[in-house]
């Protein structure tokens, strides 16, 4: 299938790289958060066992959201290279 030479809108690239990295940088970082606070306690408490059930709720409900903004994001980079 042959490339078209047309370049991509810049208004869309950027509305695409500002929509994903508003969705990945909360998520993000409340997700990163959440999954790294029981490493934290039991880090801290050894002798209490840390609930590797937590991390994985964490990670089902704010993954999929950090998937999304990080795909969007990669879009509007590759986007703005061409």
């Amino acid at each position: 299938m042959p490339q078209s030479d047309r370049r991509p809108s810049i208004v869309a690239t950027i509305a695409i790289l500002v929509v994903g990295l508003l969705i990945l940088v909360p998520s993000g970082l409340c997700t990163g958060i959440f999954a790294l606070m029981p490493v934290i306690q039991a880090i801290s408490h050894p002798s209490e066992m840390a609930s590797l059930g937590d991390v994985s709720m964490v990670l089902m409900i704010g993954g999929p959201f950090v998937v999304a903004g990080g795909l969007l994001t990669w879009w509007g980079i590759n986007r703005l290279r061409r």
